[in-house]
Formats: structure tokens, C-alpha cells, sequence
């Protein structure tokens, strides 16, 4: 159990630590880059555009009541921290899955820096945008992006792997057997006919 709790600061820390770097770009952002006015970049798709979401989702459209919202989501967020920590000294991972999982807690407790900050400031700060995706975006939500696009996609396909894998196995023990069990009578009855022979 030591072992395992000695692994689960590594994630956390880590967490803490994408939590900061999204606090710190955005206070940086809203130092210094001017309010909804474009900003190029060396990178061709990477464009720099500070803006305050203060209750719209880019898939949801505009959201009442923001701060309800916010709360609502910090207390999923503490949740799904607490299942995943709880998982993660419970289960008995191998190292890939486990480093998956430490991943995605480590993206989790980054991830809640939108909410945390609308709770705090009453708006969400956004400063860079992806083309050609037209909405603007932070840190945070690059975090939930690479849970949703990358970490869970990674689960499912290696969930569908082992269980192809665990069906493969059963059925080759199936076989063997079905050879064992085919093979049992003849080698009584030859071991019947020698004896008789010896009878004899």
C-alpha cells in the first residue's frame, strides 16, 4: 500500500502542476495581450486572441446561470479525482494501464482550472486559438481535449485488445482440452489390452 501511495503523488503533483501553468498563462495572457484583438504567430495555425467566456460553450451554445454551472462542475471534478485516486490504490494495474490512468488524473485536476477561475473571477480566460477550429481556447481546455481524444480512445482500444486476447486464450484451452479428454479413453484401453497381455 506504501508503494502504491508513493506512486500516486507523482500524477498529483503533476496535476498541480498543469493546474498552475494554466493560472499562470492565463494571468500572463491578461497582463499582457490586448482584449479580443488578433495576434499572429510564428505558427501558421496558432493565432493569439484574449477574450473572457463569461457562460457559452462552444457545443452547448450559451449557458445561464455560470456560476451554478461552475459549481456543479468543481464538485464532479473532486469526485472524479477521488474515484480515480481510490482506483488507483485499490486496483492492481499493470504499468501501462496504470500509467493511463495516472494520466488522466494528472489531465483532471489541471482540467478544473476553467471552473475554479469562474468561481473566482466570474469568467473563463481564453487566449489562443487552433485553426481551423474558430473558437478560442486555454490550457484547460487542451487538458479535457486530451482525456476525450487521446487517453479514453487509448483505454477502449486496449480494453477491446485484452478481451480479443482473453477469448483467444480460452478458446485455445478449450481445445486442449477437448484433445486431452478425446486422448483418455485410448490410452486406458491400450493400457487394459497390455495388461491383459501380461495375464497372459
Amino acid at each position: 500500500m506504501k508503494i502504491q501511495s508513493a506512486k500516486i503523488i507523482r500524477p498529483i503533483v503533476t496535476g498541480f502542476t498543469l493546474l498552475l501553468l494554466d493560472f499562470l498563462t492565463k494571468y500572463i495572457v491578461n497582463l499582457k495581450l490586448p482584449f479580443e484583438k488578433v495576434q499572429q504567430t510564428f505558427l501558421p495555425f496558432l493565432l493569439l486572441y484574449r477574450t473572457h467566456n463569461t457562460g457559452y460553450h462552444f457545443l452547448f451554445g450559451p449557458i445561464e446561470n455560470h456560476f451554478i454551472w461552475a459549481m456543479a462542475g468543481l464538485i464532479f471534478v473532486i469526485l472524479l479525482i477521488a474515484s480515480l485516486v481510490h482506483t488507483l490504490m485499490k486496483e492492481e494495474f499493470d504499468h501501462f494501464n496504470f500509467t493511463i490512468y495516472a494520466v488522466i488524473l494528472s489531465l483532471t485536476i489541471g482540467a478544473s482550472g476553467n471552473v475554479l477561475e469562474i468561481l473566482i473571477y466570474g469568467r473563463a480566460t481564453d487566449f489562443f486559438i487552433f485553426k481551423p477550429f474558430p473558437w478560442p481556447s486555454n490550457l484547460c481546455d487542451q487538458y479535457i481535449n486530451a482525456i476525450l481524444y487521446i487517453t479514453l480512445p487509448i483505454i477502449i482500444i486496449r480494453a477491446m485488445i485484452d478481451r480479443k486476447r482473453q477469448k483467444k486464450n480460452l478458446s485455445v484451452t478449450d481445445q486442449s482440452n477437448s484433445s486431452e479428454a478425446s486422448s483418455a479413453p485410448t490410452g486406458v484401453s491400450g493400457e487394459t489390452g497390455h495388461l491383459k497381455d501380461r495375464d497372459d
